[in-house]
């Protein structure tokens, strides 16, 4: 008889970040014999592998607007309240058919509050249940990057955020070291939790092979590729103001959302930079799913900071500049200035971009002899995490015999 799964829900919004970690977990959970229930709900993310785990789809959403305010249906608009209640209901439903050892959620309730709609039901199903059951009734664990978006009445939120995983939630992995940036600095009731929050260390990727093969490139990425456009053109245009960057061949990453507007005017203007030693001087490509092991043989990277993004930079050890989203919020720059006091990286505010402080950013990068700074941080989170949900997990099934 198969055991109770863990169910692992993640709604992706905007980029393709929390897809991909969380699908790095639920891979590593399947790979050491648990079995998962990954319950996804946004446009399709190119390579997702979340291994052996049986992927369910809920009717998608994505964001409304760049900065993730709102949500939206595939075409665009406002979801009709019967559309939400049809997720609603078919998660539930979901949820009571499979009868799982642990609902393990993405992010909620630290952020993603717009799907309360759906998760403060599924939170107050459970909370029944385990007033029935005990022991034998699913356990609820939160997986959250190290890094929070910050919000405006903050004191509120927090207060709201810490009476939901006081009265619901078992477990808290923080995907983040305290060594590195500790999660009460962006959420500051952490101590609270007590025995709940558990750090994992951070969810990083495979290790590159020992002997990458270098091929020198400067990559530029976009991440998801939805709001890396501003990034994109200056980058272009700092190429003829940065003549040690520009001696190495540029490959362009526009990401799998990127605009067609936008994906045709990057690969127009790469086009007219012409040709280096018999190869387009800049190619452009949509999408690679290994970024860390192709950064672990370049010259240079230029890219944003989201969470899965650093820790390419950081896997591959390659010289790296990132320009921090801030259209949702002060997540990115967050992460990225700490990381960058520590050396291992190159920041460059989006309010300062432009090709010209671009082009000195990109040349320090390369030439700086010291850079970057040794040091690591612990990417092993996965194993880490897999080890904490497991043991939660046993403990259900043994209440169940």
């Amino acid at each position: 008889m198969t055991p109770a799964p863990i169910l692992f829900y993640c709604q992706h919004l905007l980029g393709l970040g929390h897809a991909q970690r969380a699908a790095r977990l639920a891979r590593a959970l399947a790979d050491a014999g648990e079995p998962v229930c990954f319950v996804v709900g946004g446009r399709p993310v190119p390579g997702l592998d979340p291994g052996a785990a049986d992927v369910v789809t809920l009717p998608p959403l994505q964001a409304a607007d760049e900065a993730a305010s709102a949500l939206a249906g595939p075409d665009g608009r406002p979801p009709e309240p019967a559309y939400l209640a049809a997720r609603r209901d078919r998660l539930l439903a979901l949820v009571a058919a499979r009868d799982p050892a642990v609902v393990l959620l993405e992010l909620f309730p630290f952020g993603r509050h717009a799907l309360a709609v759906e998760l403060a039901p599924l939170l107050i199903a459970l909370g029944d249940d385990r007033a029935r059951r005990g022991p034998a009734a699913p356990r609820v664990a939160v997986s959250v990057r190290d890094v929070l978006v910050g919000k405006s009445n903050a004191a509120w939120h927090e207060l709201a955020v810490l009476a939901i995983l006081l009265q619901w939630v078992d477990l808290v992995l923080v995907h983040g070291s305290p060594d590195v940036i500790p999660f009460d600095h962006t959420f500051e009731l952490a101590a609270r939790l007590g025995d709940r929050l558990v750090y994992t260390g951070y969810l990083g990727p495979p290790a590159p092979p020992a002997s990458p093969v270098p091929h020198g490139e400067v990559v530029i990425s976009g991440g998801g590729g939805q709001v890396a456009a501003p990034l994109l053109r200056a980058a272009l245009a700092a190429r003829p103001l940065a003549p040690q960057t520009a001696r190495h061949p540029w490959r362009i990453l526009l990401g799998p959302y990127c605009p067609p507007g936008v994906r045709a005017e990057i690969e127009h203007a790469a086009a007219r930079l012409g040709m280096l030693d018999r190869h387009p001087a800049v190619a452009v490509e949509l999408f690679r799913p290994d970024l860390a092991g192709h950064l672990a043989g370049a010259a240079l990277s230029v890219s944003q900071a989201g969470y899965n993004t650093v820790l390419d930079l950081l896997r591959s050890r390659v010289r790296a500049v990132v320009v921090p989203y801030e259209g949702t919020g002060d997540e990115q720059p967050i992460r990225a200035q700490l990381l960058a006091k520590r050396g291992l990286l190159r920041q460059l505010a989006a309010a300062d971009l432009s090709p010209a402080t671009l082009a000195l950013a990109m040349e320090a990068a390369l030439t700086d002899p010291g850079f970057p700074a040794p040091g690591s941080v612990p990417l092993d989170g996965a194993a880490r995490s897999t080890a904490a949900l497991a043991a939660l997990a046993a403990r259900v099934r043994a209440a169940r015999r």
